[in-house]
């Protein structure tokens, strides 16, 4: 018996869920920190976490996921600050978004798991950066790519990998086009260039199957997406990130379980 399933049989279903929800909001911590020092270009591990407002080092009890902030009421204990309320609801969302996976994925603690919420944990940190400075860092594309790659190879060993790539520079062809069309026929930028490496590793993880599924759904988030955004913020460009990297997600969840074509033609016909 491998690690994976002893401890799964050693601590159930309510031990499962606690363990992974206690590991969510760690990550969801450190994922609120790298979201923001990627943003700003400070270090990531070297400099310890401040406030903000008054620059006085946090200690342990300032730093508790969640717990913190809500003891706190989501003021800096020293100056009396308010605390952005990104953190909380990074925090929450990562053990919404693993508890997803974990659901989905069997109800089980396993690599597939674990790599699913790495994916998960990436996505996030690309929707947070975007939303607050329009770019999505390399780093996590980079970082996202290798654990595309781990997870094919997971699933259906080497030749999974290389049976992708000619459907990730499909993606990338498909999203040089749009970029094309909107400037010819509207003079404006449709996508950014980090969104183009992004269809790359989109079309590494899903292939020609799932091209239609994640390119519609991609569509249709940033439609809703964008004009609330450009409403709100009173801006006239908007983050595409959040709509392709939640469309990600979900067809990571649906893996090969969706076909588009039979999909439409059930609702068409």
């Amino acid at each position: 018996m491998d690690f994976f399933s002893l401890l799964n049989l050693q601590i159930g279903v309510a031990g499962q869920v606690l363990l992974i929800s206690c590991f969510a909001l760690i990550f969801g911590s450190f994922a609120s920190l790298i979201s923001y020092r990627l943003a700003t270009k400070e270090p990531i591990v070297i400099a310890r976490s401040k406030c903000v407002k008054c620059g006085v080092v946090l200690k342990v009890k300032n730093l508790i996921p969640l717990f913190s902030w809500l003891f706190q009421r989501g003021k800096c204990s020293n100056c009396g600050d308010k605390i952005s309320a990104r953190y909380p609801l990074i925090e929450t969302s990562f053990v919404l978004g693993f508890l997803t996976c974990y659901f989905v994925f069997g109800q089980k603690i396993d690599l597939k798991l674990i790599l699913a919420c790495l994916i998960f944990a990436t996505l996030v940190v690309m929707i947070v950066v975007d939303l607050e400075r329009y770019f999505i860092p390399d780093i996590t594309q980079y970082f996202l790519a290798v654990l595309v790659t781990i997870w094919l190879v997971n699933e259906g060993g080497n030749p999974a990998v290389f049976a992708n790539i000619k459907s990730a520079f499909l993606y990338v062809a498909f999203g040089l086009a749009l970029i094309a069309f909107f400037y010819v026929t509207t003079k404006t930028e449709a996508l950014g260039i980090d969104d183009v490496k992004f269809f790359f590793i989109a079309g590494l993880a899903f292939g020609t199957k799932g091209f239609l599924f994640f390119m519609l759904v991609s569509g249709i988030l940033g439609v809703v997406f964008g004009p609330i955004w450009q409403y709100l913020r009173k801006d006239k460009t908007f983050p595409f990130a959040p709509a392709i990297c939640t469309s990600f997600f979900v067809a990571l969840l649906c893996e090969r379980n969706v076909n588009l074509v039979e999909m439409l033609g059930s609702l068409i016909f």
